[in-house]
């Protein structure tokens, strides 16, 4: 009886083993081959294994991130070291470029390494491109392609995924009205635009109001110097929730420029500000620092049907109900 039982399990002892060795870490195995095409249709390139990391198409280059964000409109380049892995015996050329060309551009656009060098780190930089459309986030690649006569090197592309942050921002009015001061200071303005209904889902909102302490637009007039948590974002442009009605736009101040395109409003007054037309907070016209709720005391507004230097510069009595301007931060 047992004579018969070992044929059938020596064939499964060698079954189970033939399929253990047969794993996408085994580059003799079939799995490893399928797995690489699989992972190159997905846009992998490498697999983590328990053994470590196998790289379906390595590359000579070695760079000192493989990935990265940049802000748009903030004109600050983020930074890279580029280095070769091994001694070439040849010279290696290196070609840069950006996968799309209006989001960010990459310098310099080559660079050359031999057998002295190939170890010294080159910086290359990529900086933002600033556009006037409202578009989100949005990835790209910076991609490496070395050349060489080495043949021994592995010359695949080397990439870094990269990410342009948009500072394109929405604005509206806030739903509800308030007496200069009921809505709870800037704070208390904060969470109720923070928590309305027009607020675009996955952003913070903020209220574009002053108090010369927690929140500061310019210190000098018409500056932009000592801002505190201010609202509005440099060299960006402002659109009503529409996304495609544009009021205004900053220069490097991150203060609006006039004459704005399009009204904030047209139906609405104004809102509360707390500054005059240079943009410095004014204590006595912001119901003392927006805690006043009678019409003996004034508060600074915004006139949202202005798109002038009539939009700023007017009072308005505290015991009135006005709505808050609010801004996608």
């Amino acid at each position: 009886m047992f004579r018969y039982l070992f044929v059938p399990l020596l064939l499964f002892v060698f079954y189970c083993n033939e399929q253990t060795l047969n794993n996408t870490c085994d580059i003799n195995s079939d799995s490893y081959l399928e797995s690489t095409i699989l992972f190159n249709l997905l846009g992998e390139g490498r697999n983590n294994c328990s053994t470590g990391t196998i790289e379906f198409f390595p590359t000579v280059i070695a760079l000192s991130s493989k990935k990265g964000v940049i802000n748009e409109g903030s004109g600050s380049p983020l930074r890279f070291s580029v280095t070769l892995k091994e001694k070439p015996e040849a010279k290696v050329e290196i070609e840069l470029i950006v996968s799309n060309p209006s989001y960010a551009i990459v310098s310099p656009t080559a660079l050359s390494f031999d057998s002295t060098n190939w170890s010294t780190p080159q910086n290359i930089q990529v900086t933002d491109i600033n556009d006037s459309l409202l578009n989100g986030i949005r990835d790209f690649r910076v991609i490496l392609t070395p050349k060489s006569e080495d043949s021994k090197l592995d010359l695949n592309p080397a990439e870094i995924q990269m990410q342009i942050l948009d500072n394109e921002k929405r604005m509206f009015l806030s739903a509800g009205s308030y007496r200069g001061g009921e809505f709870g200071g800037v704070s208390g303005a904060d969470a109720i635009c923070s928590t309305d209904s027009l607020c675009p889902p996955g952003s913070s909102c903020k209220a574009m109001i002053l108090n010369g302490n927690t929140r500061i637009a310019s210190l000098t007039a018409n500056v932009g110097d000592g801002q505190v948590d201010w609202v509005l974002k440099p060299n960006a442009h402002y659109y009503l929730t529409d996304g495609t009605t544009l009021i205004s736009y900053t220069n490097n101040t991150s203060l609006f420029q006039i004459p704005f395109s399009n009204p904030i409003d047209s139906v609405n007054y104004g809102t509360w500000f707390g500054g005059n037309a240079d943009w410095v907070f004014v204590t006595s016209t912001s119901c003392f620092t927006w805690s006043a709720i009678v019409n003996t005391e004034s508060g600074f507004i915004l006139r949202t049907q202005q798109v002038n230097n009539l939009f700023f510069g007017a009072t308005y009595g505290c015991g009135n109900q006005l709505k808050l301007l609010c801004v996608e931060y």
